[in-house]
C-alpha cells in the first residue's frame, strides 16, 4: 500500500520553529503504522520516535503504533499527517517532555494501588488527546480525572479528598471532554458525573457583558456567492451530509473549516464562562475565516453563540460578523 505521508521535524536543541518533510511510503496494509517509523528514519536520519510510550498523531488523531496501516486508511485516506502526541511539549520529532503525565498522577498517588497505576498508565494516550491543553497548557489532564471516577467506582474512601484534589485550578471545571483517539473511546459521561459529585466553584470566570454587541443578522443581499459552514456538534453527521448536498444543490458554496467537530465550549459555560467563550471564538472564528457566511447548527449551539455573541468577540478580541441559523430551518 502506498501512503503520501507528511511528518513534523522539531529538535529542542537546534531547531527555532517545527517544520514538516513528505515522504511516499510503500507498506504492507496488514502491518502496524508504527513500521512507517523506521522506514522515515532510513531516509532521514534527523527524525526520532520513542522507544517506549509509541503513541503519536496521525490527521490530528491520537493513536499508539498498534493499528494496522489497513484501518488507518479506511478511515483517514491515504494521505496522513505524522505528529508528536503533543506538539506543545515536542523535544525531538516525536519525542516530547511528558513530566506533566507523572505530575498529574501526584494528585492522586497516595490513593493508589499498583493496578490503579497501571490503569493511569493505560490512559497516556488519552492524556495528551484532550482539546483543552490547546486552550490551557496548566490542564491537568483527562487521564487523572478519569482515574479519579475509577477509584471512586471502586469505592475509594477517600472520595472527597479525591473530589477535592482534582477541583483545584487547571482541573476538572477546565475538563469538556473530546474524543480524540483514532480508536474512539467515549469519556464525556465520566466527565459528567464527576462535576455532578463535585463541589462547583466558587469563582465561575465571569466575563463582563459591558460595551457587548447583541447579535445581529448581517446584510448578505450584495454577496455574489454565499458561503455556508456547519458546525457539527453532536449531531448525526449521515443527516449534515444531506444536508451539504441540499445547499449545493441551491447554487451555494459549503465551507469546510477546522473546528467544525470540536466542542464549543457549551459544557462549560456555567462553571467557567472565559473558557467556555475561547472555545466558542475558535468555532466562529474559523468558520467566519473559512469564508463562511453563515454558520448552520443545531438550535441549542445556535442560541448559545447568538446570546453570547458580544462576550464572544470580546475573549477574541476581534468581531465575528457571520450570520448564525438553526440547521433544521435553513432560510437560504
Amino acid at each position: 500500500m502506498k501512503l503520501q505521508t507528511r511528518v513534523f521535524f522539531f529538535n529542542a536543541n537546534t531547531d527555532y520553529l517545527p517544520y514538516y518533510k513528505n515522504f511516499k511510503i510503500e507498506i504492507d496494509e496488514n502491518e502496524p503504522i508504527s513500521n512507517i517509523l523506521p522506514l522515515i528514519k532510513e531516509r532521514n536520519n534527523f527524525f526520532n520516535y520513542p522507544n517506549n510510550k509509541l503513541f503519536f498523531r496521525v490527521n490530528s488523531l491520537v493513536t499508539d503504533g498498534n493499528i494496522k496501516v489497513k484501518d488507518v486508511v479506511e478511515k483517514l485516506g491515504n494521505e496522513i499527517t505524522i505528529e508528536p502526541i503533543s506538539k506543545y511539549r515536542a523535544t525531538n520529532c516525536l519525542i516530547i517532555n511528558d513530566e506533566d503525565f507523572e505530575d498529574s498522577y501526584k494528585l492522586l498517588e497516595e490513593f493508589c494501588t499498583d493496578e490503579d497505576r497501571k490503569y493511569y498508565e493505560s490512559l497516556y494516550g488519552v492524556h495528551y488527546a484532550s482539546s483543552t491543553f490547546e486552550y490551557n497548557k496548566k490542564y491537568i489532564g483527562d487521564a487523572i480525572l478519569i482515574l479519579a471516577a475509577h477509584l471512586i467506582y471502586n469505592k475509594n474512601p477517600n472520595i472527597d479528598t479525591i473530589l477535592e484534589r482534582i477541583s483545584i485550578d487547571n482541573g476538572l471545571w477546565d475538563a469538556e471532554y473530546e474524543d480524540n483517539l483514532l480508536i474512539p473511546q467515549d469519556y464525556s459521561g465520566t466527565i459528567k458525573l464527576l462535576k455532578e459529585l463535585a463541589l462547583p466553584p466558587k469563582d465561575k470566570n465571569r466575563v463582563s457583558s459591558f460595551g457587548a454587541r447583541k447579535y445581529k443578522d448581517r446584510d448578505l443581499s450584495n454577496c455574489d456567492e454565499i458561503g455556508v459552514a456547519f458546525y457539527y456538534g453532536s449531531r448525526d453527521v449521515n443527516e449534515l451530509y444531506e444536508l451539504s448536498d441540499e445547499i449545493k444543490s441551491k447554487g451555494y458554496k459549503e465551507i469546510k473549516f477546522e473546528h467544525s467537530h470540536k466542542s464549543c465550549g457549551l459544557a462549560l459555560l456555567d462553571t467557567n464562562e472565559k473558557l467556555a467563550l475561547f472555545k466558542a471564538a475558535r468555532v466562529l472564528a474559523d468558520a467566519y475565516d473559512s469564508g463562511a457566511d453563515i454558520l448552520a447548527a443545531k438550535n441549542k449551539y445556535i442560541e448559545y453563540f447568538k446570546k453570547n455573541i458580544g462576550k464572544i468577540e470580546k475573549v477574541a478580541n476581534r468581531d465575528i460578523p457571520i450570520n448564525l441559523q438553526d440547521v433544521d430551518n435553513l432560510n437560504l
